[in-house]
């Protein structure tokens, strides 16, 4: 993954933890985390601006190549399940991705898979 690639990344998980307008703690470390994991400096953190929504996330996610889109959708469902909860907003957003990639059929299951854990 180049960097812009790890940066669009970024952006759209920043957008799925602020689509319910409620960044929490957990949240806002798992941004930290994926800014880390992603080699992008936390002085750096206006990378993940501007913030999308989901109808962007989804026209956003499929300029990535196919090798990255599953990792940034895993990642997607990671971060709306980080403070134990998915709410309706963060719900509408994957459910826009997950049509994009024409993964709608699985998005329930993966949900409830990254709850449990």
């Amino acid at each position: 993954m180049d960097e812009s690639q790890r940066r669009r990344v970024c952006q759209l998980i920043a957008g799925i933890v602020v689509s319910d307008d409620d960044l929490d703690d957990n949240e806002d470390a798992f941004i930290n985390r994926m800014l880390a994991k992603f080699s992008i400096p936390l002085e750096e953190r206006e990378v993940i601006f501007p913030i999308i929504d989901s109808s962007e996330a989804a026209a956003s996610i499929l300029t990535l190549p196919e090798s990255v889109r599953e990792e940034a959708f895993s990642l997607l469902i990671e971060a709306a399940c980080v403070d134990g909860k998915v709410v309706d907003e963060e719900r509408e957003y994957l459910e826009k991705v997950a049509e994009a990639l024409s993964l709608s059929d699985q998005l329930d299951a993966r949900i409830e898979k990254q709850l449990a854990t």
